[in-house]
């Protein structure tokens, strides 16, 4: 039987679903993977295909696809053969079993990237059947900040602020306040070129109407992943914060109230001066003393001249 044949037997099969010779047992593809962008030598992410295959098949290979599109290729007769997008990202040395149709049935992939995120596909064939499953992976990158925050506007509202940056894929984020949801603005979210995000969303609240002490939180959660993160802080009143702008008007008007102060300090000590108006000042009064005493001699000396 030739290799054309064997295929068309081999899919006819698959359609009358009839064949055993290729089976897929087992496959692993973890739901999520956290990629470690500060760690040098991460470790691999790897995929495995377990399946029961008769020894006596022939043309058997074995396929990874990510959505719909070939990524890895092992045929036993030859090296394991990953396709250009991702080349230089799979450990070919890999051995998942010294098995002769088993040895590099996994893909071991090497610092992955944000965009390895999808749905990987196992295909195992030979010329007389052919078997398959698939699995969602979501490639996560860990947030590189997540902050919480709030402040006093100059109108009397509280603005509480969370965002979090460099994270993929895109994230939720959710504000509470006393363990209720809180009502925001929807998410902002922009993504870099880098293929990461910078997320933020916000709301406000008048000032009267939150009681202090209150819990504040921010829940953040990347759908269909158990990916969850929170942050928390207390509101206290006594520990209010305002804008900038709002600052700059509380010191400006505190410097407004000052003055008048320094007014009314100066304003004494002059009336103080002012209440001895009739005398000079000390230097003033020693000069004076001396040129009425220099005028009296020339007096007295030209009296005596005549």
């Amino acid at each position: 039987m030739d290799k054309r044949t064997g295929m068309k037997i081999g899919l006819l099969c698959v359609l009358l679903g009839v064949c055993s010779a290729v089976k897929i047992i087992n496959l692993k593809v973890p739901s999520t993977y956290l990629l470690d962008q500060t760690s040098k030598t991460p470790d691999p992410l790897i995929l495995d295909c377990e399946y029961e295959v008769d020894e006596s098949e022939k043309g058997f290979v074995l396929k990874w696809l990510l959505d719909g599109q070939p990524v890895y290729q092992w045929i036993p007769s030859k090296n394991p053969f990953p396709f250009q997008s991702f080349k230089n990202r799979v450990d070919t040395s890999y051995v998942v079993s010294q098995e002769h149709l088993h040895k590099h049935r996994a893909m071991a992939i090497i610092k992955p990237l944000a965009n390895f995120t999808g749905e990987y596909m196992c295909i195992v064939q030979t010329y007389a059947s052919i078997d398959r499953k698939s699995a969602k992976l979501k490639i996560i990158v860990r947030e590189s900040k997540f902050d919480l925050s709030y402040y006093l506007n100059g109108d009397g509202y509280i603005t509480v602020d969370c965002h979090a940056r460099d994270i993929s894929p895109l994230p939720e984020l959710q504000i509470r306040i006393n363990y209720e949801l809180f009502e925001t603005e929807n998410l902002k979210s922009v993504q870099g070129e880098n293929g990461l995000y910078n997320v933020s969303i916000s709301g406000r609240i008048r000032k009267d109407q939150l009681e202090s002490p209150a819990m504040i939180e921010c829940l953040l959660s990347i759908p269909e992943t158990n990916y969850n993160k929170r942050r928390s802080t207390t509101y206290y009143e006594s520990h209010l914060k305002t804008t900038t702008t709002t600052v700059a008007t509380t010191t400006t008007v505190e410097m407004l109230q000052a003055a008048p102060e320094n007014l009314q300090k100066k304003g004494f000590n002059a009336t103080e001066t002012n209440g001895a108006s009739s005398s000079l000042p000390v230097p003033l009064r020693t000069t004076t003393s001396v040129l009425a005493t220099v005028v009296t001699i020339l007096l007295i000396f030209t009296s005596t001249l005549l």
